[in-house]
């Protein structure tokens, strides 16, 4: 005799509550909770709904947090034989804002921009052998470039990248942070 519908029913009702019991019975055995502490990433003002800068006004935060100077407008003479051939006047502002401003994403122009200043030795970024204390070196930065503390996350992964590549150098610090969206807004 072949079951019917009703017995397929049954059965899946059987199979529904045994289900149902073991369910009940796991959540009962399950005695041990857990809570975490809150953890804080970025910026604690949490309200502040970045604006990227202008070119104008990165180039101006670069000088002055990399180089501590303003963009300067110099001459370049050309001569021969003691006679001025041609004077062109060089302006570091207008130059850095026009390359940022000539393509639709400055980004990757600024990288360079703060990469060749950070190659200057007018930049005095000292040398990997020479940071004795990578945390302090790190927090020195995030203080000079963003005005506040490393939180315990951000200083934890540059230490762990420095301890760990050897390729990464203060230049990189100093790159990646003023990379960063909050470096990068106002």
């Amino acid at each position: 005799m072949t079951p019917g519908p009703h017995h397929a029913r049954r059965r899946a009702v059987a199979v529904a509550a045994a289900l149902a019991l073991a369910g009940a019975a796991l959540v009962a055995a399950c005695t041990t909770t857990y809570e975490f502490d809150d953890l804080g990433v970025g910026d604690e003002s949490g309200g502040r709904t970045p604006v990227p800068r202008s070119s104008a006004q990165f180039v101006g935060a670069i000088y002055a947090d990399l180089l501590g100077r303003t963009p300067e407008v110099a001459d370049f003479t050309i001569t021969q034989g003691g006679a001025e051939l041609a004077r062109i006047p060089l302006d570091e502002q207008a130059l850095a804002v026009g390359a940022m401003d000539a393509v639709g994403d400055p980004r990757p122009v600024r990288d360079l921009v703060v990469t060749a200043m950070l190659a200057s030795p007018e930049a005095g970024v000292p040398a990997r052998a020479d940071v004795d204390d990578p945390a302090a070196f790190v927090t020195d930065q995030f203080r000079l470039l963003l005005g506040r503390e490393p939180n315990t996350y951000e200083l934890g992964a540059f230490v762990t990248a420095w301890r760990d590549d050897p390729a990464v150098t203060p230049r990189t610090v100093i790159r990646a942070i003023v990379a960063s969206r909050e470096y990068q807004s106002r």
